[in-house]
């Protein structure tokens, strides 16, 4: 019988990318969001894979409905990817952010507390928690003291807390990834990189005006493909200690600016850069780089795809579905 993996945020970015992985695996699927699959994401798993997703449809603020759904379906792993991500929409509701994070967090660690054998789970906190770095802190490694400075970041240092609580009281195999920037293909705009590729992508296909609106270009980040990333997150499940954070990032620190001319550069167009206030946050972090020497050391993970390539499949993500839509 093929074990089974519940992947919580099935609809989102990395939760495609790293279902595809699994399905590669012969795992089966039960795909847990709070909303129901348009059909663009199934859409793109092989007909062969499509008795292999089970998706289920919740809010994961309901205690009941997740105790029930994972006793139901008793998975052999839980890769808890579901959350309210943004940052900017954190400071405008920091009342929904704690509760879809903090709380849907303690609803699925209770769910699997009641478990005869608990299964190994993964919980996903940020870069973000690391707060505002000086230039000789980088790159952070996860001995680095939480100093979040932001509502999202806030929520994402309880739970990294909270994995290591439940594994200290009661000895549960949970996974704490402490994830950097990632991108790629199936990313949404409400990500910088994501933004700026379907802007350029629209400017190339001659939807708008060749004019790209910024934020703040004094930042730092380092990126990974999310291909990469999801990898790492079997690469820890499999071969890390529970209980342990682990940095998933580059080690590597990309400009914005610099990112944002590889990205224009796609389009033979002449993109203008323009402003805009409306793109600022209260509070920014300008560098954040992290040391992934941990996690390469335990498990001998190390990232493969080139930023390079991250951004030109992001690009032609973009062209491809503008495309489809004329």
């Amino acid at each position: 019988m093929a074990k089974k993996a519940l992947i919580t945020g099935f609809n989102g970015f990395a939760g495609f990318h790293l279902a595809e992985l699994l399905l590669n695996n012969d795992f089966e699927i039960i795909g847990f969001d709070i909303t129901e699959d348009s059909g663009a994401r199934s859409a793109g798993f092989k007909e062969t894979w499509r008795n292999k997703i089970t998706s289920v449809t919740g809010d994961l603020r309901d205690g009941d409905v997740v105790n029930e759904m994972i006793k139901h379906y008793s998975p052999d792993l839980i890769f808890h990817l579901a959350a309210q991500s943004s940052v900017k929409l954190s400071f405008e509701n920091p009342a929904e952010t704690m509760s879809i994070n903090v709380n849907g967090t303690l609803n699925i660690l209770q769910s699997i507390l009641n478990l005869k054998i608990p299964p190994p789970t993964m919980l996903i906190s940020s870069s973000e928690i690391y707060g505002q770095l000086k230039p000789d802190q980088v790159p952070v490694t996860e001995d680095a003291p939480l100093m979040p400075v932001n509502p999202y970041a806030v929520s994402k240092a309880a739970v990294d807390l909270l994995a290591y609580q439940y594994y200290k009281a009661y000895g549960l195999p949970i996974y704490c990834v402490r994830a950097f920037s990632h991108s790629g293909p199936g990313q949404k705009t409400a990500a910088v990189l994501s933004d700026w590729a379907f802007q350029t992508a629209e400017i190339e296909l001659g939807l708008k005006p060749p004019q790209i609106k910024i934020g703040n270009m004094e930042v730092t980040r380092d990126y990974t493909d999310v291909r990469d990333t999801v990898k790492a997150y079997w690469a820890i499940i499999a071969g890390g200690q529970p209980g342990r954070p682990y940095n998933v990032c580059s080690g590597k620190g990309y400009p914005l600016a610099e990112l944002l001319k590889i990205i224009t550069s796609f389009s033979a167009k002449k993109i203008m850069l323009t402003p805009d206030p409306s793109r600022l946050r209260p509070v920014d972090i300008p560098i954040l780089i992290g040391s992934p020497r941990r996690l390469k050391s335990e498990t001998g993970w190390e990232p493969k795809i080139t930023i390079d390539r991250t951004l030109r499949d992001l690009y032609n993500y973009w062209i491809k579905q503008l495309v489809s839509r004329t």
